[in-house]
C-alpha cells in the first residue's frame, strides 16, 4: 500500500445517504461468522495489477497472496508465500525461495512460474500498473524462474524499500488472471453487487496457520457494504450490524464515544501532516515586497512561533490531533528525529525575530522596513471543517503579531489551478497523506527540481543553500546501502526543515477507529489498513 505523498483534499462529508444505499446496507443478510464493515464507494477494479484507488486497494489486501507482507504493527517486512528471500549487496538482485506445497484457492499448484508471470504482468507498460513505478525502470527489470520454487528478480538499479513493493504484487495463476476470484491470499472475491456490497469467501487452500497450527483465515467470510454516509455507518455499528469503523472524523468520534465509549479508540498520531506554507516562487504574480517576507527565514520562524498548535489540535480536531514540528510523525518510529529542535509557541520571541529582520509596528499594525503593512491571504480547500477552523485560529494568532490575514476557501480544481499553474497565491494550508513510512517516498516533495516542491516548484538550481543541502541529503539517503547513513541523512533534513520552516507543520491528525466487542484478534496499527492488516486472524466471538 505504498503511495507517493500527495495533497490530501477531503471532500465535504455527505450528511444524508441515498435511500437505495441505506436500504441495501440494512437488507443484506449477514452470514454466520461473517465480518462486516463498510467502504465508501465501489472499487474501480478487482484486477490486483490495476489498483489505483483506496477501495480496490483494500480488496487486493484482503485477497492477494504476496511474496512478502509489510507488517503494519512492527513496520517490518515478513515472508508470506516466500519461505525466505535475500538481496545482493548492490541491491540489484533479489532471490525468493517459495514455500513448499503452495496452492491457489481453486486447488491448483502455485509455482515460480506463476510468480514470475505475475511480476512480469505488473511491469508491462500496457498494464499501467501503479506499482510498476516503484521499480524505477520497470521495462528493463527481468524475472527468472530457474526451478519450481526459486524466483530471481534482476533490477537495473537499487530500489529503496524494495521489500515493501512486493506487498503490492498479487500472485495469480499464470496466464489466467481472475480479478480476485482465484487467489493465494486468505480470501477470494465471491460476489459483487454494484452500490451495495462486495462479498469475500475464505480461501480453503490458504497456506497460513495460527500459532496453534489451526488453518487460517478464522472468519467465515467478509462483507464490505458500500456506504458513504458516516452517520448511517455509526448507527449501524451501534446496532451491531458492523464490526468496525476504520476511520472516523473527530466530530463523529465524539458522538460515538458518548454511547459506545468502550468501542472507540484514538490510536494517536497518524503519518499524515497538516501544514501551511508561503509562496516563495520567483515567478509568482505577487508583489516583490511580499516575496521578500516569505523568503525571509526570520519571518517564517516568527509565524511558526506565533501559532498555538495545541489549540489547533484541541479546537479543530476536538483533541484528536497531535502538535507537529516535522514532516515525519513520531508514529514513524524508525525515521522520526527525536533530537529535533524546532520553533515552539513563543509570541515574545516571534516579535523579537520580526524586529531583528527590519519589521516594526505602526500602532498595532506590523509593517516591513518600507512601510508596507503585512497583509496576506491563506488559501485552503472548501468543505474541510478542520482546516477552516485551523486557518481561522491561525488568523487570530498572527493578528496578535499585527499581521492582517484573510482566509479564503476554494473548491479543489480552483485551488490546484492557483497552486500548480498560475502560482497566484500568498499562503496555503493543506495536508499530506503519507502512506509509506519510508522517507524515500517523499523525494518528490523535497528535491528542489520537483514540481511538488510546493513553496518553490521546479527550481532549475536550488534557490538557497539550505535547499541544496536538502537535495544532497535526500539523494544520499536514496543511494546509501547502509540504514545508519540513511537515518543520518533523513535526520539532517528534518532539522534543516525545522530551522528554515518552508513548511510550517501544524498537527498530525490522530487515527480514530471503532471496534465491536465481538470482534476478536484485532491488533490496531497506525498504518493502513489499521484494523484489518491481520485480517486472517480476525473472527467474531463465539464463532470458532
Amino acid at each position: 500500500m505504498r503511495r507517493t505523498p500527495h495533497l490530501l483534499i477531503c471532500a465535504a462529508v455527505l450528511l444524508t445517504a441515498t435511500i437505495t444505499k441505506t436500504i441495501a446496507a440494512q437488507a443484506t443478510t449477514r452470514l454466520p461468522g461473517e465480518l462486516v464493515w463498510t467502504i465508501g464507494y465501489d472499487p474501480k477494479t478487482f484486477d490486483p495489477a490495476k489498483v489505483d484507488d483506496q477501495e480496490s486497494e483494500l480488496v487486493r489486501y484482503l485477497t492477494a497472496g504476496v511474496l512478502l507482507r509489510f507488517n503494519r504493527a512492527t513496520q517490518s517486512v515478513e515472508p508470506r508465500l516466500a519461505e525466505h528471500w535475500n538481496v545482493t549487496p548492490d541491491g540489484k538482485t533479489i532471490v525468493f525461495k517459495l514455500r513448499e506445497g503452495l496452492q491457489f484457492s481453486d486447488g491448483s499448484g502455485l509455482t515460480s512460474r506463476d510468480v514470475a508471470w505475475s511480476i512480469r504482468r505488473v511491469l508491462l507498460p500496457a498494464m499501467g500498473a501503479p506499482v510498476a513505478e516503484e521499480f524505477l525502470s520497470p521495462t528493463v527489470v527481468t524475472v527468472e524462474a530457474p526451478d519450481a520454487r526459486t524466483v530471481v528478480v534482476h533490477l537495473p538499479q537499487r530500489v529503496i524499500g524494495i521489500g515493501k513493493v512486493f506487498d503490492e504484487i498479487a500472485i495469480e495463476p499464470a496466464d489466467r488472471p481472475s480479478e480476485g476470484r482465484v487467489t493465494a491470499g486468505p480470501f477470494v472475491v465471491a460476489d459483487y453487487r454494484r452500490s451495495q456490497y462486495v462479498r469475500l469467501r475464505p480461501n480453503t487452500h490458504y497456506a497460513g496457520r495460527d500459532s496453534a497450527g489451526k488453518q487460517l483465515p478464522h472468519a467465515s467470510g467478509i462483507r464490505l457494504d458500500i456506504l458513504e454516509n458516516p452517520e448511517q455507518q455509526i448507527r449501524l455499528f451501534q446496532r451491531g450490524e458492523y464490526d468496525l469503523i476504520d476511520s472516523i472524523p473527530p466530530d463523529y468520534f465524539e458522538l460515538l464515544k458518548q454511547t459506545s465509549g468502550s468501542a472507540v479508540r484514538d490510536l494517536g498520531p497518524s503519518l499524515n501532516t497538516e501544514q501551511m506554507w508561503f509562496n516563495q516562487a520567483s515567478g509568482a504574480p505577487i508583489p516583490a515586497w511580499e516575496k521578500s517576507w516569505f523568503q525571509n527565514r526570520a519571518f517564517r520562524v516568527a509565524v511558526s512561533q506565533a501559532i498555538h498548535r495545541a489549540d489547533l489540535a484541541r479546537i479543530a480536531y476536538q483533541g484528536h490531533a497531535t502538535p507537529a514540528y516535522s514532516f515525519i510523525s513520531p508514529a514513524n518510529g524508525t525515521w522520526y528525529n527525536h533530537q529535533i529542535s524546532a520553533p515552539h509557541t513563543d509570541v515574545a520571541a516571534a516579535k523579537i525575530s520580526l524586529a531583528s529582520a527590519g519589521f516594526h509596528w505602526n500602532g498595532s499594525v506590523l509593517q516591513d522596513s518600507s512601510g508596507h503593512p503585512v497583509k496576506f491571504s491563506i488559501l485552503t480547500n472548501a468543505g474541510n471543517a478542520a482546516r477552516l477552523k485551523m486557518a481561522t485560529l491561525i488568523q487570530q494568532d498572527l493578528g496578535a503579531l499585527g499581521m492582517q490575514v484573510n482566509v479564503v476557501t476554494l473548491d479543489f480544481p480552483a485551488l490546484i489551478e492557483r497552486l500548480m499553474h498560475t502560482e497566484d497565491y500568498e499562503a496555503c494550508l493543506l495536508g499530506l497523506e503519507n502512506v509509506d513510512p519510508d522517507p524515500n517516498a517523499m523525494m518528490n516533495i523535497w528535491l528542489s527540481s520537483s514540481s511538488n516542491h510546493q513553496w518553490n516548484p521546479s527550481e532549475k538550481t536550488p534557490a538557497t543553500e539550505w535547499e541544496a543541502e536538502i537535495d544532497r541529503e535526500m539523494n544520499r539517503q536514496a543511494s546509501s546501502v547502509k540504514d545508519v547513513e540513511r537515518k543520518q541523512a533523513v535526520d539532517r533534513v528534518q532539522q534543516i526543515v525545522a530551522d528554515e520552516q518552508p513548511f510550517i507543520y501544524l498537527v498530525y491528525p490522530n487515527v480514530l477507529v471503532a471496534v465491536s466487542s465481538r470482534l476478536q484478534g484485532v491488533q490496531p496499527a497506525v498504518l493502513e489498513p489499521s484494523l484489518v492488516w491481520n485480517v486472517e486472524s480476525l473472527y467474531l466471538q463465539g464463532t470458532r
